[in-house]
């Protein structure tokens, strides 16, 4: 579900879109579709939900928005495309099959509690879209901030900061580098990298979201492990 997420985030109608919207190119779509889900807040709150990347470059963005784009238009435009982008990529993935990725989806959605992540909370309550494909996506989307809020509770309990988190995830030598930090706002110096924390917080982070995948029965979640991967398969063929 990361990379599913990630591809549509970094497509190029997604980064046409938040400039057609007067985002901040880069990081505004990113920060603004996502922590618009929580609506009329201030920037330090979205900075709170956000977690990895750094207050001053949150608020920054934030602030950058357009008068026009309220942060609930931001988070709808900003699933808009998500949907978008799973039309096109779902074309050839049968319709069954995305229907049923859809209905166990919307188990764990409904199963999961608010505490994993103010940010999931936010998503689970918008709009989405009527059709199967876009409606999956955005369905996928909606769990992928589900592990990212749980990501970012149990970084805390490891022992690392988001800073130290990001340089800690030296499994991405991009992402996880001190230019991918930096790309985030932190500035060094940078801690040194701790894998043995990063994998507690990786094991924690998966017991933080057992509970909504326990709405699904043994065999339904090997069906949904199989369906995100069908889904997944379709962009990397």
């Amino acid at each position: 579900m990361l990379e599913y997420g990630r591809a549509w985030m970094m497509a190029k109608p997604t980064h046409a879109r938040a400039e057609e919207l007067g985002l901040t190119p880069g990081f505004g779509f990113w920060v603004n579709g996502r922590a618009g889900a929580l609506g009329e807040v201030s920037a330090d709150v979205a900075a709170a939900a956000i977690g990895f990347m750094a207050p001053d470059l949150v608020q920054e963005l934030w602030h950058s928005r357009p008068s026009d784009v309220t942060p609930l238009r931001a988070a709808l435009e900003y699933g808009a495309m998500a949907a978008e982008w799973g039309r096109e990529t779902l074309a050839e993935m049968d319709e069954a099959r995305i229907e049923r990725l859809i209905e166990l989806s919307d188990k764990v959605i409904a199963g999961a509690l608010p505490i994993c992540g103010a940010i999931f909370a936010g998503w689970r309550g918008l709009d989405r879209p009527d059709d199967p494909a876009g409606n999956a996506t955005f369905a996928l989307q909606i769990l992928r901030e589900m592990r990212g809020g749980a990501h970012l509770s149990a970084i805390q309990s490891a022992g690392l900061s988001p800073q130290h988190a990001i340089l800690s995830f030296t499994a991405d030598p991009i992402r996880g580098s001190a230019a991918g930090a930096e790309r985030f706002g932190w500035q060094a110096p940078h801690p040194a990298p701790d894998e043995a924390a990063r994998a507690r917080a990786e094991t924690m982070t998966t017991n933080v979201c057992m509970h909504a995948y326990e709405a699904l029965d043994e065999g339904e979640r090997g069906e949904f492990i199989e369906l995100v991967l069908e889904a997944r398969a379709q962009f990397e063929a």
